[in-house]
């Protein structure tokens, strides 16, 4: 009896183990090359150990077939790994605020290593994933995160087929939705280059000559680091309430 009760808590674990390593695999902060593979693992477990007794109510009995098993376990990875590539791409949004405000400030050219995304990107671009990254740490929503991974068990029973359609549709949403936010927290500095480039046209018909564009590049990007002065602390307002209602969705009520 004991045997039995054992092997079928471990099974338990390893369904649960297989669903937050595929989240925390993709999920922004945790994903991240800055931190150690041990460290995830070592967190994934602890995470898995704690929701054993939780959300192992509904767990469908351990299967006869090894095909069987590996069906289960894949289709648990693929469940966590949908959640962890959702939060990444709500934080890209901040990745298209980024490059619209490096072309305005006529930074584009500017790059620098971003560590959350693991590649190349402009100056602004990294400085605004990183701002957002830290931001929903310190503001405690990587606990909507996780708590949304753990609440995915109400929406998703394992042992079902994951719908994939329904995955594929509600994914290409959330990209349609990370690329409006992004360019309505960007609707300033739209507005900023319109009026900006229209000015140094007037003066360029106004005196052929004189090389405008060239000259007028710094004044460019010391009013565009200006705009963003004054608008960085609304613009991260809003995208954390964007984020946050985008996490409240997934959770139980």
């Amino acid at each position: 009896m004991l045997s039995d009760v054992l092997a079928f808590n471990i099974f338990h674990f390893g369904l649960i183990m297989a669903r937050m390593s595929g989240a925390l695999f993709v999920m922004p902060g945790f994903s991240a090359t800055f931190v150690s593979t041990r460290i995830r693992l070592l967190f994934a477990l602890m995470l898995s150990f704690i929701m054993v007794p939780v959300v192992s109510d509904n767990f469908p009995p351990f299967p006869i077939h090894p095909l069987e098993l590996l069906m289960l376990i894949g289709g648990e990875i693929l469940i966590g790994f949908f959640f962890g590539m959702l939060m990444a791409v709500m934080l890209s949004a901040m990745t298209t605020l980024g490059t619209i405000v490096a072309f305005v400030a006529a930074l584009s050219n500017a790059f620098s290593f971003d560590a959350v995304s693991q590649s190349q990107g402009s100056i602004i671009s990294t400085f605004f994933v990183n701002l957002a990254l830290v931001t929903i740490f310190v503001t405690d929503l990587h606990h909507l995160m996780l708590g949304a991974v753990v609440d995915s068990y109400t929406l998703f029973t394992p042992g079902q087929m994951p719908p994939i359609g329904d995955f594929a549709e509600f994914f290409t949403q959330t990209v349609a939705g990370s690329f409006k936010i992004g360019v309505q927290l960007a609707a300033p500095f739209f507005l900023l280059s319109f009026g900006f480039q229209l000015a140094m046209g007037l003066i360029s018909r106004l005196n052929p000559q004189f090389q405008i564009y060239f000259v007028a590049m710094p004044a460019q990007i010391m009013i565009t680091l200006l705009m963003l002065m004054f608008t960085i602390s609304g613009i991260v307002m809003v995208f954390l309430e964007y984020y946050q209602q985008n996490l409240i969705r997934f959770m139980e009520p």
